[in-house]
């Protein structure tokens, strides 16, 4: 069974973000030591004419923000009591969900087929985690 799952989801979409935390529930239901790592990517702005006009600190205060999102919306998806960690990755998305599932020693990695509502088949970011890890990955749709 279960016990350190990898859950991967999209701030913009609180709603895909709660399937995929309910299905993860489900999930460990009979295992009440089940840990749950909850992270969120924030990937960098790149050397583009518009990072010219953001401010000089903008990527931490981006962090900070959404840091406190993902508390405030694993409060609400999780039952008291569910041990829960929370994480802000800064980074290329496959890259940082591979990088957390070897650090944080996962059983599964839970993410989402694409982080565009009705869309067909997987993202490349869920393509390249799936390629790139050797750890059991559930694709939801």
């Amino acid at each position: 069974m279960y016990k350190n799952i990898l859950i991967a989801i999209d701030l913009s979409n609180l709603d895909s973000a709660k399937y995929v935390v309910d299905t993860c529930l489900k999930l460990t239901e009979d295992n009440p030591q089940a840990i749950f790592r909850v992270v969120t990517i924030i990937e960098p702005m790149d050397d583009s004419f518009i990072s010219a006009f953001l401010p000089k600190n903008f990527d931490k205060s981006v962090l900070e923000e959404a840091n406190k999102a993902l508390h405030e919306f694993t409060e609400k998806a999780f039952p008291k009591g569910a041990k829960v960690q929370h994480i802000v990755s800064y980074g290329t998305i496959y890259e940082e969900i591979n990088h957390l599932a070897d650090e944080k020693n996962v059983d599964l990695i839970v993410m989402l087929a694409s982080s565009q509502p009705n869309a067909k088949g997987l993202s490349a970011n869920t393509v390249k985690v799936a390629r790139n890890t050797d750890k059991p990955v559930l694709i939801l749709r």
